[in-house]
C-alpha cells in the first residue's frame, strides 16, 4: 500500500481509502439491500484494514446511520488500525452539530473522530458564510477542545470558489471534491492551492462512479478483455500528487482486493509538478 501526507493533519493516510456510501445506502449504483448485506460489509472492512487501507470515510446519511455502525461493529477491535473520517449535514446549527457529533461517536463505538467533515453536495457562498459565522464551525471547533474530533474538514462536489474560501480561511484541515477522469476542474487551482496551504486533498468517484466502465462497455468492448478501467481510473488520480487519498466505495472483499491491485500495479506517475509558492501546476 502507498501512504500519503494528509495536508497538515500529518496523518500517513492510504492512497486508497474505503468509501462508505455503498455500504449504507439502498440502491447506491445497483439494486441492493444495505442492512441484509451487514456481514458482507464488514468482512470487506476487515479485508481492507488486513491490506493496509487505514482511511475510512462515512456520514450519517449513508443509510441513516447504517454505514456508521457497521463500522463501528468492526473498528470496536481495530481502532487504532484506522483513521475515521465522517461527516455532519451541513444545514445543522450549533446545537444540533453537537448532537450530531454525539450520535456518530456513538454508532462508530468510539470516543473520537480523526476528520469531522461538514457534508456539502453544492454549497453556495451563502451556504459557507453561514456555516463560519453563524455557529456550525464553532460547534465543531469546540467538539475539536473536547477531544471528540481531531482535525475538521468540508467535502463540496464542485471545485469552485467555495472551496477555494475553506482553503484559504485557515478553518480546515482536509477538503473532499469530486476528481476524476471525467471531472478533472479541481487539477488547477484547487488542489495546488490546497498543497500551498498545507491542506489534506480528499477526493471522492475517483473511479467515476462507474461511469467510465460503462463508457467503455459502450464504445470499445473489445478493449475491456485488455485494460482494466479501475486502473485506468486510480492511476489519472494518483498520478496528482496534492491528492492525498482517493475514496473507493467498496461492499465485497474482492472489491477491496481489485482496489488495492491497481495501487499495487500503477502505471501512472504523469509528470505532474506542483509549484508550491504559486500554487501552479505543470505536466
Amino acid at each position: 500500500m502507498e501512504y500519503r501526507k494528509l495536508g497538515r493533519t500529518g496523518l500517513n493516510v492510504s492512497s486508497i481509502g474505503f468509501g462508505g456510501a455503498p455500504m449504507g445506502i439502498n440502491n447506491y449504483l445497483e439494486a441492493y439491500d444495505a442492512d441484509n448485506n451487514r456481514g458482507e460489509v464488514a468482512a470487506a472492512l476487515h479485508t481492507a484494514l488486513d491490506q493496509g487501507i487505514n482511511y475510512i470515510d462515512t456520514a450519517p446519511g449513508y443509510g441513516q446511520g447504517l454505514g456508521e455502525s457497521i463500522i463501528g461493529e468492526v473498528l470496536k477491535t481495530r481502532r487504532k488500525e484506522a483513521y475515521v473520517a465522517t461527516k455532519v449535514p451541513s444545514k445543522l446549527a450549533y446545537d444540533e452539530v453537537m448532537r450530531s457529533v454525539d450520535a456518530s461517536l456513538q454508532r462508530l463505538q468510539t470516543d473520537y473522530i480523526d476528520v469531522m467533515q461538514f457534508h456539502g453536495g453544492y454549497l453556495t457562498e451563502d451556504d459557507y458564510k453561514r456555516l463560519v459565522q453563524d455557529g456550525p464551525l464553532d460547534a465543531l471547533k469546540e467538539c475539536q477542545k473536547q477531544g471528540k474530533i481531531r482535525y475538521i474538514g468540508i467535502t463540496n462536489e464542485n471545485a469552485d470558489h467555495t472551496l477555494l474560501w475553506a482553503i484559504q480561511s485557515g478553518h480546515f484541515d482536509v477538503i473532499q471534491v469530486r476528481y476524476n477522469l471525467f471531472y478533472q476542474g479541481a487539477a488547477d487551482p484547487l488542489i495546488p492551492d490546497a498543497v500551498k496551504n498545507d491542506v489534506g486533498v480528499v477526493v471522492m468517484r475517483p473511479l467515476t462512479s462507474q461511469a467510465f466502465t460503462r463508457f467503455m462497455r459502450r464504445i470499445a468492448p473489445e478493449a475491456l478483455d485488455q485494460i482494466n478501467p479501475q486502473q485506468i481510473a486510480l492511476d489519472f488520480v494518483l498520478s496528482h500528487p496534492g491528492v492525498s487519498v482517493a475514496i473507493c466505495g467498496m461492499r465485497t472483499a474482492a472489491e477491496v482486493l481489485d482496489n488495492v491491485n491497481a495501487v499495487k500495479n500503477q502505471h501512472y506517475r504523469m509528470e505532474f509538478k506542483l509549484d508550491r509558492g504559486q500554487g501552479g501546476v505543470q505536466f
